[in-house]
């Protein structure tokens, strides 16, 4: 199964949120399905960037997803807006990610961090901000954030890796592709969803309407 996240809802509970989490609401589905079935997400979204997560009802499928993601095999794409024009249409991002120290959950490059794998496409270009399809070989917690800051080209709204933009106070990042193989039909899956409005109005804003 998978939802479409909005912007603003945690994924699962914790200390600060116990409820209105992506976790509560599948358990509420399940439940008025009848399943007895536990929430087995196969990978997490930040709070505030919108778009796909895979859940797994069996823990079969769910260690089955969970290998095709390591594997590098089921693939999340990603659509980003980042401050500034990116000298190249395309790009790899290998910085490795680890906490920096006294900053709390913040991330940063470290060469003694984790190996990271980003890929990023331009898909237009305004004249502050520029849109891009970001596609992730590692699954690092902000990965595409850290590594869009690390080249210079935060993420517009983004308040831990860039700054607030007027009218938009989280990170413009949505995860609007996913491409796997079914575990149990063996049939290749792709699952798309269109972008958030906030992210729309942006793209409005700056003249970077997708056709």
């Amino acid at each position: 199964m998978a939802v479409n996240k909005p912007p603003g809802m945690p994924v699962h509970p914790t200390g600060a949120y116990t409820s209105g989490t992506l976790a509560n609401g599948v358990a509420y589905h399940y439940a008025q399905q009848g399943l007895s079935t536990k929430v087995r997400l196969v990978h997490r979204l930040d709070k505030d960037t919108s778009g796909l997560v895979l859940v797994a009802k069996e823990p079969y499928t769910l260690e089955r997803l969970i290998r095709q993601r390591a594997e590098g095999r089921l693939r999340r794409e990603y659509l980003a807006i980042v401050v500034g024009r990116l000298p190249q249409p395309a790009g790899t991002i290998t910085y490795p990610i680890g906490l920096i120290e006294g900053w709390g959950v913040r991330r940063g490059h470290d060469p003694q961090g984790k190996a990271a794998h980003t890929e990023y496409r331009v898909v237009r270009q305004g004249k502050d901000w520029s849109l891009v399809r970001v596609t992730l070989g590692t699954g690092r917690t902000h990965q595409i954030r850290v590594h869009m800051e690390a080249i210079g080209h935060p993420l517009v709204g983004d308040p831990m890796y860039g700054r607030e933009a007027e009218g938009f106070s989280r990170q413009a990042l949505h995860a609007w592709r996913l491409e796997f193989t079914h575990p149990r039909t063996g049939k290749g899956v792709r699952l798309r969803v269109p972008l958030p409005d906030d992210m729309l109005q942006l793209l409005k804003q700056e003249n970077l309407m997708l056709m």
